[in-house]
């Protein structure tokens, strides 16, 4: 399913993904990330903003668009991305994303997205899935096989 972005939507997510680039200015990759197999953080903060806002458009569920300084993530790392219980895992380069044993038994809802580049103003939604039904659907990882695995969007039942 292709959710396509109005201006306003557009503009919105936009500042979001920027405001949250900047939050996060200082704050260094995780370890694991190999930067041969990144895009700029730019896109990828403003893209995901993206995913959750066609997510919440779908779903007609609140988006509440957060944005924090780094240094507060503890704080906040329990909120869902969108409404009470969806989280939104962008996708790029494969057709899997990640979950992770920290997120099981809260009553979450996977939904699996991704952008249309250049401009970004279109999403394709790939599905959903409950979280605590993909963990044993998904492989675990080669960078943390035992707190995070990947799910293929095969597994995820269509919007």
């Amino acid at each position: 399913m292709i959710i396509t972005l109005e201006p306003w939507e557009y503009e919105h997510a936009c500042n979001v993904g920027i405001r949250r680039y900047t939050a996060n200015w200082t704050k260094p990759n995780a370890p694991h990330y190999k930067q041969e197999h990144m895009e700029d953080d730019r896109t990828a903060q403003v893209a995901a903003a993206i995913c959750e806002l066609a997510v919440a458009k779908h779903t007609n569920r609140y988006w509440h668009a957060h944005i924090w300084h780094h240094t507060d993530h503890h704080k906040y790392r329990n909120l869902p991305d969108v409404g009470h219980n969806i989280e939104v895992r962008r996708i790029r380069t494969q057709k899997a994303a990640a979950i992770r044993r920290h997120q099981l038994n809260k009553n979450l809802v996977l939904y699996v997205a991704e952008t249309h580049p250049p401009e970004l103003r279109q999403v394709t939604l790939h599905g959903w899935i409950k979280y605590d039904e993909a963990w044993p659907q998904a492989q675990p990882t080669k960078y943390d096989p035992d707190n995070t695995r990947s799910i293929t969007t095969d597994k995820l039942n269509k919007p």
